[in-house]
């Protein structure tokens, strides 16, 4: 009877061990292209405070790439711009907390600049929690 119980009581259980971990996305698509730039919140376990954030520069059907940013907290709002015209190929960057990100839909890559940009271009918009779900918001006119 205890062998029984204790399946039955673990089996009641496994699901509250899943209950809170995360995994959601949020788009922000260029127009009139089939590019877009995705990011992916990841949380392992509901008591963490801080997620993965996989960034992905997508051209369909040419290619796809990105890169993971780990231990974000939760609550980060990621900010999207256009950068300037002064980068050897179209870029935006996302700003992540104090950390910025080149993101290109050419090239589908995704690169953490050493330094902040000097100037990160005309504001596009955030990633944020609206309505309970994960969404991109664009930036007021």
């Amino acid at each position: 009877m205890t062998k029984r119980l204790s399946s039955l009581l673990m089996s009641l259980l496994a699901p509250l061990t899943l209950a809170g971990c995360l995994q959601d996305s949020a788009s922000y698509t260029l127009a009139g292209e089939d590019h877009a730039i995705t990011l992916i919140r990841l949380q392992d376990w509901p008591w963490q405070s801080t997620v993965n954030l996989d960034v992905v520069a997508i051209r369909m059907p040419d290619c796809n790439g990105g890169l993971r940013i780990r231990d974000v907290p939760r609550k980060a709002e990621p900010a999207l711009f256009q950068a300037p015209e002064a980068y050897a190929e179209p870029i935006y960057i996302l700003r992540v907390e104090q950390r910025h990100f080149a993101v290109s839909t050419a090239s589908c890559r995704v690169q953490e600049f050493k330094e902040a940009p000097d100037d990160a271009g005309r504001m596009l918009g955030h990633f944020r929690e609206q309505d309970g779900r994960f969404a991109f918001v664009p930036a007021e006119a």
